[in-house]
C-alpha cells in the first residue's frame, strides 16, 4: 500500500491533535500507522476477501479491541467497588453498536475519516476503526497515553452505570431541583504536557463549590463534583 498523500497526513495529523487524543509531534514514518487504522479492506483490495495487501486495519482492530477492553476492566477494578457480573455489564460500553454512538455523540471524527471504497459506513466499521486506533495509539505513544484517551472517551459511560457514583448527575439533578442557579465547570492542566493533570473546578450560581484533580478531565470534573454534593449535604 503506498504511503499516504500530504493531504491524507494533514488530515489524520488534524484529528489527532483535537481531544481527547490530543497526539502531536508525529512523525511521518509513524503517521502511517494511524493512517492504516483508519483504512477499511475495501481500500486496499477492491472488497474482495482475504485481502491481497495486509495494510488494512484489521490486525490493529484485533489488538486494539483488547486493549480498550483491559483499560476498562482495569479502571472498574481499581475504582469501583462491585462485583465480577457487574464489571462484566460495564464492558458493554465497548461493544460495536455503542463504539459508533459513542464516536458520533462525541464527535470524534472517526467515521470522517475512514477510507473505503465502495463500502457503505456501517457502524461495524466505525467500531473497528475506533479499536484500530486505540491500537495504533497504544504501539505509538504506549499504554499511559491510550488509557489517557480511552477513559476521557468512556468515564461518563461507566459513570452513569453507577447512580450513587455518578457524582455530576447527581449534581446535576440537586441543582436543578432546588433552583440554586447555573451550574459551571471550568478545567485546566498542569505538570507536563506527555502526562498532564486536569484539574477540574465547579460553581453554581457564581459560586464555587468543588476542585478535582485526576488525569483526565472527566475523572478531575467527577471529583469536583463529589466535593460539591458533600457540601450542600453539610
Amino acid at each position: 500500500m503506498d504511503p499516504p498523500g500530504r493531504d491524507r497526513v494533514e488530515e489524520l495529523r488534524a484529528l489527532l491533535a483535537r481531544p481527547p487524543f490530543e497526539i502531536t509531534g508525529i512523525d511521518d514514518n509513524t503517521i502511517a500507522i494511524y493512517d492504516r487504522a483508519l483504512t477499511h479492506r475495501s481500500y486496499t483490495n477492491g472488497g474482495e476477501y482475504p485481502a491481497a495487501v495486509a495494510e488494512d486495519n484489521e490486525r490493529l482492530e484485533f489488538l486494539g479491541n483488547y486493549i480498550l477492553d483491559f483499560i476498562i476492566a482495569e479502571h472498574l477494578y481499581t475504582g469501583y467497588e462491585i462485583p465480577p457480573g457487574e464489571m462484566n455489564r460495564r464492558l458493554q460500553v465497548t461493544r460495536n453498536t455503542k463504539l459508533a454512538e459513542i464516536v458520533r455523540l462525541q464527535g470524534l471524527g472517526i467515521d470522517r475519516v475512514v477510507r473505503r471504497r465502495g463500502q457503505a459506513l456501517t457502524d461495524s466499521i466505525i467500531a473497528d476503526a475506533f479499536e484500530a486506533l486505540i491500537g495504533a495509539i497504544y504501539l505509538d505513544r504506549g499504554l499511559d497515553l491510550a488509557r489517557n484517551v480511552v477513559l476521557a472517551i468512556f468515564e461518563d459511560e461507566i459513570a452513569d452505570c453507577d447512580t450513587d457514583r455518578n457524582y455530576r448527575g447527581r449534581l446535576q439533578e440537586h441543582v436543578s431541583r432546588e433552583s440554586l442557579g447555573d451550574l459551571e465547570y471550568t478545567f485546566h492542566q498542569t505538570g507536563p504536557g506527555n502526562c498532564p493533570t486536569w484539574v477540574a473546578r465547579v460553581s453554581v450560581g457564581g459560586t464555587p463549590y468543588g476542585e478535582g484533580r485526576a488525569r483526565t478531565k472527566q475523572a478531575a470534573a467527577m471529583t469536583a463534583a463529589k466535593e460539591a454534593l458533600s457540601r450542600f449535604e453539610e
